[in-house]
């Protein structure tokens, strides 16, 4: 991987992220690097294999959408449940969990502007939020949605949503550095510096997970690449884990399945994230695997067909959100490892 190293030095001299951590995975062989710096601000850090990100909306998938699949193979919800059959407060009688997972449920993206406010205040909004289309006529990809799969979540097992991913995920897919409010360690990359938080670092990034006390559906979980790696493995290896299966093979064939499109841009999507090109992740005709990415600077990409999984981890948000140079970084990176390996499509 020496040329993608050098690939990878050659964006990190435009400083358009501190720096980058990458796992590659090809069949049985995985490919680990760190380059760059941890943290710019208040001091220069290298980076390490071991440094944890903030995964921002990658979130969705490693804890939200896994666990609402076990839930599903385990009985305890259905997929074309209604969602106010356990979030009463919920006003919209025509939306699904399905709904919900595939950001088709009609529901806003977010809050006209980032800001902080009492968690009940955060869930206050989200349920008083009217729908700007249809459900199930368009793609609009929404944190209310997956706030309120995080609530759905606490409910059914009666525990708070960090406890749940790791008793049904980290901890049973050896995750050990992965999780929800983590403990302040120097290993933790730093993300913005703003006038109300200082540097950020060890708390989630996104406003209203941070409202949330650090707990949601659509963000704020913490991991590094080697964790990642472990999950990436057992989707590519159909639901197998090391020690038994974690998943049935039918809920990873739905992970890959698009079942919705974009009016906008028209990518398809899964239950899982966009399949095919996406515009964040990779712009590459043809390919078919699942992507899916975060705010700050996070990627996960997952080809079941060449058995490749690409993790990128950025904090491309520190010291500044403005700068998203960090998409075309990203697709000129994972196209890179396609050319490269002159993998089918």
């Amino acid at each position: 991987m020496e040329k993608f190293d050098e690939k990878i030095e050659e964006w990190l001299g435009k400083r358009v992220v501190p720096g980058l951590n990458y796992s590659v995975i090809i069949g049985d062989k995985v490919y680990q690097g760190s380059l760059g710096d941890r943290a710019w601000v208040p001091g220069i850090e290298p980076n390490c294999l071991d440094t944890i990100y903030d995964l921002a909306s990658v979130t969705k998938v490693v804890a939200t959408v896994t666990i609402v699949s076990r839930m599903i193979e385990k009985g305890l919800v259905r997929i074309d449940d209604k969602v106010d059959k356990y979030l009463e407060k919920f006003r919209f009688n025509d939306v699904t969990i399905f709904h919900l997972l595939t950001h088709s449920s009609g529901l806003p993206a977010d809050f006209s502007r980032p800001e902080i406010m009492p968690r009940e205040e955060v869930l206050g909004r989200i349920y008083a939020a009217e729908k700007i289309y249809e459900t199930g006529t368009d793609v609009v990809y929404s944190d209310f949605g997956f706030i309120l799969l995080g609530e759905m979540i606490a409910k059914v097992y009666g525990r708070s949503l960090d406890i749940v991913a790791r008793e049904e995920v980290f901890g049973p897919l050896g995750m050990e550095d992965t999780g929800y409010l983590p403990k302040y360690s120097e290993l933790i990359a730093p993300t913005e510096v703003t006038a109300a938080r200082g540097v950020v670092r060890g708390k989630v990034d996104d406003e209203k997970a941070y409202s949330m006390g650090g707990v949601a559906g659509s963000a704020g979980v913490f991991s590094n690449v080697s964790d990642l790696t472990k999950f990436v493995r057992i989707v590519l290896n159909d639901g197998m884990a090391e020690g038994g299966r974690y998943l049935e093979e039918a809920t990873i064939e739905m992970w890959f399945r698009p079942v919705v499109w974009s009016k906008e841009n028209g990518e398809r999507r899964s239950v899982c994230g966009v399949i095919g090109e996406n515009h964040l992740v990779i712009a590459r005709e043809g390919f078919s695997g699942v992507s899916f990415s975060g705010f700050t600077g996070t990627s996960v990409l997952m080809d079941r067909e060449n058995n490749v999984g690409i993790i990128l981890l950025t904090n491309r948000n520190h010291p500044s959100r403005e700068n998203r140079a960090d998409i075309e970084m990203r697709k000129d990176l994972c196209n890179y490892i396609y050319d490269e390996l002159s993998l089918k499509i």
